[in-house]
């Protein structure tokens, strides 16, 4: 017969194994078991209050580490204080791009310090910024600001240094002290007892009650004009209704008008028409007669033309003509002579020569 089991070795069984599940939990569970994370010190400006052990490291709202201390340093040199604070960042939390045979590869530990260094170039700052409003715990913010400078400090040469940037609420504290206050603060009080003398004085008092009266003014104006205006709407409907019958009788008048209007287009349409025939047969007479016409022109052409052959210089025509005129011309003076001679002795007649 087999021994009985004993309770207490099942029970130490029993926590062993919860005891493993927990710590394998946390182990695994922390990512830091497969993962070696990586020191890192940061300076800020200002105050950290809020900032506490176990706050995240984000980077564009990705936790990739956390703080892990917050201490003073004493520098002797120049008796200063300085607060740095320490920060883990997880390596398996930043990979490469996928390879080739399709997995991704986490940087090794030699490269990571260069990549952290190229990164920085790059404009990789930490900043503080405000976790929870109620509770005004803070947390590290990192991302890329190229265009603000990289200060480092210098002093911690255990773990790479990351620059840092003034938080939002640092930034402007520094923009308020940089305000002359005394100066503002004394011209609002001055703007203030200004105001109040204003108010104060009797000339506003007066200026209140001549407004007072000048409203009462006006109600009693507007008062009159709603007197005068009432008559005169009355008089513009009428108006408008005698408007509106005028329109009627002239629409009625303007009916026939246009009927007859249609009537005297309509054979205004069929005179042009036949005066379009019309003007079509006297162009065609017009065109016969222009031709004959030309037909004549050209018969004259050439009369003239045989006339000016018969006259010109060497013709026998014009020499017979020149002789004839010439002989014509010595029979009319000698009739000339005995004209005169028979005037002056009219008995010649008688007696003869």
């Amino acid at each position: 017969m087999s021994k009985q089991a004993s309770t207490t070795v099942i029970g130490a069984f029993v926590v062993g194994a919860i005891a493993l599940v927990v710590l394998g939990v946390v182990v695994f569970g922390t990512g830091k078991f497969f993962s070696k994370p990586q020191t890192y010190v940061m300076f800020f400006e200002g105050s950290v209050k809020g900032l506490n052990v176990g706050a995240s490291v984000d980077f564009k709202g990705v936790k990739v580490g956390s703080v892990t201390n917050v201490k003073v340093i004493f520098n002797e040199e120049d008796l200063s204080l300085q607060i740095p604070v320490y920060v883990e960042l997880l390596t398996d939390r930043v990979t490469q791009v996928y390879g080739e045979d399709g997995r991704r590869t986490i940087p090794a530990d030699s490269h990571r310090g260069e990549i952290v260094r190229k990164l920085v170039e790059r404009g990789l700052r930490a900043q503080l910024k405000l976790q929870s409003l109620v509770t005004g715990q803070l947390y590290v913010d990192l991302d890329f600001y190229p265009d603000r400078p990289a200060r480092f400090r210098g002093i911690e040469h255990r773990h790479p240094e990351i620059p840092t940037i003034p938080s939002n609420l640092e930034q402007l504290t520094k923009t308020f002290e940089k305000l002359p206050l005394d100066e503002i603060a004394n011209k609002l009080v001055a703007s203030i007892q200004g105001i109040e003398s204003f108010v104060n004085s009797p000339d506003l008092k007066e200026a209140v009650g001549s407004l007072n009266q000048t409203v009462k003014d006006v109600q009693v104006l507007l008062h009159h004009i709603d007197e005068q205006i009432k008559p005169l709407a009355a008089s513009a409907d009428k108006a408008l209704g005698d408007a509106r019958k005028l329109i009627r009788d002239v629409n009625e008048k303007v009916k026939p008008i246009g009927s007859g209007l249609e009537e005297t287009i309509k054979e205004t349409r069929d005179l042009v028409q036949n005066l379009n025939n019309s003007t079509t047969s006297v162009m065609s007479s017009v065109d016969q007669t222009l031709k004959a016409a030309a037909g004549a022109a050209g018969q004259a052409q050439r009369t003239l033309a045989s006339l000016e052959t018969m006259t010109g210089d060497d013709s026998e025509l014009r020499y017979e003509l020149s002789r004839t005129l010439k002989e014509l011309s010595a029979a009319a003076r000698s009739l000339r002579v005995l004209a005169d001679y028979l005037e002056r002795h009219p008995d010649a007649v008688i007696r003869g020569k």
